[in-house]
């Protein structure tokens, strides 16, 4: 019950402090691979690569941005046929870099929480973290075209594991390939600025 008051807490601070400043909200759409995983025969799979929808809520701190990164992404398991979708909510951090005119750069930095959700998975929450770097070009004052390259760490369970139909005879347990799982993605979205 205290972390909930806390996380409630925290995030009414967050939000009061965007009553005052100006919120950028960033809806994005991409491409994301990367993740392995393996059977009882040690026989690796990739997570296949997919497209990726992500939504960024940030306020202006400093030189930069701060504020919320949600992403989604629904994959097979290569050969296995089994599906997976991955959330990840992070808490990021940016640094901005005026580059000419209408063009700016920026390089940042995330941590939060994975959310793994398909059936062969035991514990599907884990710590993940981020970082990423991009190009913005400003289209008016509150308006601006959004590129960006992000990698995505997620601490898994390596000790996850279930049956599971795989084509061939005695492969019948999938698991993580270790305890930490690399993604990474290419998104581009439009920032708005209210």
């Amino acid at each position: 019950m205290r972390s909930l008051q806390f996380i409630v807490f925290v995030f009414g601070c967050w939000l009061s402090a965007t009553a005052t400043a100006d919120v950028y909200l960033t809806p994005s759409a991409g491409y994301a691979l990367g993740g392995k995983v393996e059977d009882n025969t040690g026989q690796s799979y990739d997570l296949n690569a997919s497209s990726t929808l992500a939504i960024t809520l940030e306020v202006p701190f400093q030189t930069g941005r701060v504020g919320l990164f949600y992403a989604r992404q629904s994959t097979d398991v290569d050969t296995a046929g089994d599906q997976a979708t991955l959330h990840y909510l992070l808490f990021q951090s940016r640094i901005n870099y005026q580059l000419e005119s209408n063009w700016s750069s920026y390089l940042g930095a995330g941590l939060g929480a994975s959310y793994f959700d398909a059936s062969w998975v035991g514990n599907k929450s884990g710590f993940a973290a981020s970082i990423f770097t991009g190009l913005d070009y400003h289209i008016t004052s509150s308006v601006a075209l959004s590129s960006q390259i992000r990698w995505l760490g997620t601490v898994v369970d390596n000790e996850t594991s279930a049956l599971c139909s795989l084509p061939e005879p005695g492969r019948c347990i999938v698991r993580f390939q270790s305890d930490w799982m690399n993604q990474f993605s290419a998104n581009l979205g439009l920032t708005i600025r209210f």
